[in-house]
């Protein structure tokens, strides 16, 4: 395999910029390795590489992934010009760990202080925020968003276009089908939020929303397209969305400033 398309690194990698072009001279093609990176894994093209970040033995990076990006707070404090360089964000990006023999797909976007395990594997165009941690043998599904520090754990399975909010928990071994999305703000748009948790074992079906502060507990099934506003106790199997007048207004306020003020 020609190896501008693929190659392999076992040992600290020396910074490297390399900006390129194709044939019809319209492309450009940068990769980005830090100095301070640890990479003992496969690239499959051009990527960028940030901070320390350690990427384990036999573990394959996609093209066009991003490793390490800064957080908000930490961009915000910058100044741009046109003369900005990546080494900027290289020299505050806390970087990421993965594990040995993962697999992060092409378009992912991995943020600085994340945690991946070994064996753990991503869809195309994943998005996972600063702080997150993903156990050993999980998989993340294409175009899935852990949108915050989300906590998930070992052989965990996440479908495809799953919305996972700040302070969302998953524990070992839950199935999440495709467009499950959960919330962490029980009276939008408030100063205090609440994840999701979701014990061992359950189970959790297409198209379901699962609302802030919500347990569902272990073993549990979740039916698609399930609007679940309690907890759900271990072993049950929940169905159903109805939706019912709650309050005015006036009266949702109210409960919106009683929950801040928690």
């Amino acid at each position: 395999m020609p190896s501008d398309l693929f190659f392999f690194l076992n040992h600290n990698f020396e910074k490297e910029t390399r900006l390129t072009y194709s044939k019809k001279g319209e492309r450009a093609i940068m990769r980005f390795i830090s100095s301070k990176a640890r990479v003992k894994g496969f690239f499959e093209g051009e990527n960028i590489v940030l901070g320390p970040s350690t990427i384990g033995v036999n573990s394959l990076i996609g093209r066009n992934v991003i490793l390490g990006y800064p957080k908000r707070k930490s961009i915000s404090t910058f100044s741009f010009s046109r003369d900005f360089s990546i080494e900027r964000f290289d020299k505050i990006s806390l970087g990421v760990r993965i594990g040995r023999n993962c697999i992060i797909r092409s378009g992912t976007i991995i943020y600085e202080a994340v945690s991946i395990g070994n064996w753990v594997e991503t869809g195309h165009n994943v998005l996972i925020r600063e702080g997150s941690v993903i156990g050993d043998r999980s998989r993340i599904g294409s175009s899935t968003q852990l949108d915050g520090t989300v906590k998930i754990g070992r052989n965990v399975s996440v479908q495809s276009n799953v919305y996972l909010p700040h302070l969302t928990v998953i524990g070992d071994d839950v199935f999440l089908a495709p467009n499950v999305v959960f919330t962490n703000d029980p009276y939008p748009q408030s100063r205090r939020l609440i994840g999701v948790v979701v014990e061992k074992g359950a189970v959790v079906g297409a198209n379901a929303c699962i609302v802030a502060r919500v347990k569902i507990g272990e073993g549990s099934v979740v039916g698609a397209g399930s609007v679940v506003t309690k907890d759900v106790p271990p072993n049950k199997v929940v169905v159903g969305a109805l939706t019912r007048v709650y309050a005015t207004r006036g009266e949702y306020n109210k409960k919106k400033a009683k929950w801040e003020k928690k």
